[in-house]
């Protein structure tokens, strides 16, 4: 006979640790939880609260932001063509007006709390591969949205940033910049004043937000909530994909010391057209972050990194990188996740470069849409598709890295090409300059025949040289081509099971008859 008492015993101990921490857990109840102390998040509590709603705010310790200072300014990182393209005319216009009035409102807020803002600028620039793409951005949104953009020409352009490596530059009106965790510290203490209650997240945070009523639970203490706002990144990742998903892409970030080069413009630099490039100079300092292909887990494999990208600005050869580490950025591809999931629940994800100005915007749309009923939130419906996940996801970045950039670099190749003398013209009857004012002096020597002259030796060095460059260009368009289609075909694997979910009839649904062959 089995003797089932200890199993027993230890079914018994088990049930009443369970009902203990039960019983030490402590429960709140409100109407709206919002998961995240993001700048979205902590707009959004103040908002809420003061329109008379009773809200709980989870924290969460232990986030890095970027050395880089935020940016308080209208617009996305898509470009406006392209938003054209996905939303329509009429709503690219009233997204982009949205955007500068959350912009004026942010910069309200700082001035209001005293957050030093500045130094003034935000400044868009671009490589001759697309400087038309730029050209085309400035003339778009300003028939949108007017005097929101400024056209700056080459020349004008390498006197503000102290280097030629753009031939065009938009700069952004208004812009300012901002340090993220001043702006935060004067949400906190708005937060206190507004009477929300905040709750620290240290552990793990389950979440279940099916029905009318929504749970969040730690350790110590269980949320009980009508409605549910998960904002900024730590949120996306504690609750798990499960809950959100979180777009994520490899950054590198660091700094350099070059105190003899100096550069007028101190505001934000953002490179269009490449895989992403920010920088501000400040008194002798460079600092800037730029996106990988991969991620980069060595600190000396950023400081190469970074190395790379500030040697293409300024002379950093010699320098130091400062601080250099990867990380790990959230990418909404170019437009702030802003929208309502399943029903009472929200989410607001910006990209780490517009967290600031795109955080305020979340704000607003999304205490509009609880508070007022305002149904603008809808604009930003279609960027809540969810990201590639998995081996597409890290195929399709790493291929649209490469195909960015490799089409740059033909670009440039095809620029060096054009303007490079033919090499294949030679002159050997002219005569020297030194010899031609000596021609006077002496007697006329007859031309030598063609086949007596020997052939030069830079001749075959330059055709070697032409062979190189070629072979390298066609490997580049080989790769670009490759990339290209290795980009496409993660993301046509990655939306197979939609179109298949969409191809299939369903069950309820009346399937016409089939005429029978000849009829």
């Amino acid at each position: 006979m089995i003797d089932t008492a200890p199993s027993r015993a230890a079914a018994q101990d088990a049930t009443d640790r369970e009902r203990s921490d039960a019983a030490l857990k402590r429960t709140y109840d409100c109407d709206i939880c919002v998961v995240g102390d993001d700048v979205a998040g902590l707009a959004i509590a103040i908002d809420l609260a003061r329109r008379g709603r009773e809200v709980i705010l989870l924290t969460f310790a232990g986030t890095r932001p970027l050395p880089l200072d935020g940016i308080l300014g209208p617009g996305f990182a898509m470009p406006t063509p392209m938003l054209v393209d996905r939303v329509g005319r009429h709503d690219a216009q009233e997204l982009l007006i949205l955007s500068a009035q959350a912009t004026e409102r942010a910069l309200a807020f700082a001035h209001k709390a005293g957050v030093a803002v500045g130094p003034r600028g935000r400044l868009s620039v671009a490589r001759p591969h697309a400087a038309e793409a730029l050209i085309r951005e400035h003339e778009l949104r300003q028939e949108l949205a007017p005097d929101t953009t400024v056209l700056v020409g080459a020349q004008d352009l390498a006197a503000l940033l102290g280097t030629s490596t753009f031939t065009a530059g938009l700069g952004v009106v208004p812009a300012e910049r901002v340090s993220p965790a001043t702006l935060k510290v004067a949400l906190e203490a708005e937060v206190l004043a507004a009477g929300v209650r905040t709750l620290p997240v240290d552990g793990s945070l389950a979440a279940d937000l099916k029905g009318l009523r929504k749970y969040l639970t730690a350790a110590r203490w269980r949320i009980r909530a009508f409605q549910v706002v998960i904002t900024g990144p730590e949120a996306f990742a504690r609750l798990g994909p499960k809950v959100a998903v979180l777009p994520r892409a490899p950054w590198v970030y660091g700094g350099f010391r070059l105190p003899g080069v100096e550069v007028p413009y101190a505001g934000m630099v953002e490179e269009a057209g490449l895989t992403g490039l920010r920088y501000h100079f400040d008194a002798g300092r460079l600092t800037l972050a730029a996106a990988t292909a991969t991620r980069v887990m060595t600190r000396v494999g950023a400081a190469r990194v970074l190395r790379r990208h500030a040697a293409e600005l300024y002379p950093v050869e010699s320098s130091l990188a400062d601080g250099a580490a990867g990380r790990l950025l959230p990418e909404p591809a170019g437009m702030p996740l802003v929208h309502e999931g399943e029903r009472g629940v929200w989410y607001a994800l910006a990209a780490a470069g517009d967290a600031l100005s795109h955080g305020f915007l979340a704000g607003r749309l999304i205490c509009g849409a609880i508070a007022e009923k305002d149904d603008r939130i809808a604009l930003l419906q279609p960027f809540a598709a969810p990201p590639l996940t998995g081996w597409a996801g890290r195929v399709a970045r790493f291929a649209g890295y490469w195909h960015v950039r490799l089409a740059a670099r033909l670009h440039m190749d095809k620029i060096a090409v054009s303007a490079a003398p033919d090499a294949a013209v030679s002159a050997p009857d002219l005569i020297p300059e030194q010899d031609v004012a000596a021609e006077g002096a002496r007697p006329s020597m007859p031309s030598p025949a063609p086949a007596a002259v020997p052939a030069s030796p830079a001749r075959p060095r330059r055709s070697v040289a032409a062979a190189t460059s070629a072979s390298r260009h066609a490997a580049r368009a080989a790769l670009h081509a490759a990339s290209g289609w290795a980009s496409g075909l993660a993301a046509r694997a990655a939306a197979e099971p939609a179109r298949r979910r969409r191809a299939r009839p369903e069950q309820d649904e009346e399937v016409p008859p089939q005429n029978p062959r000849g009829a």
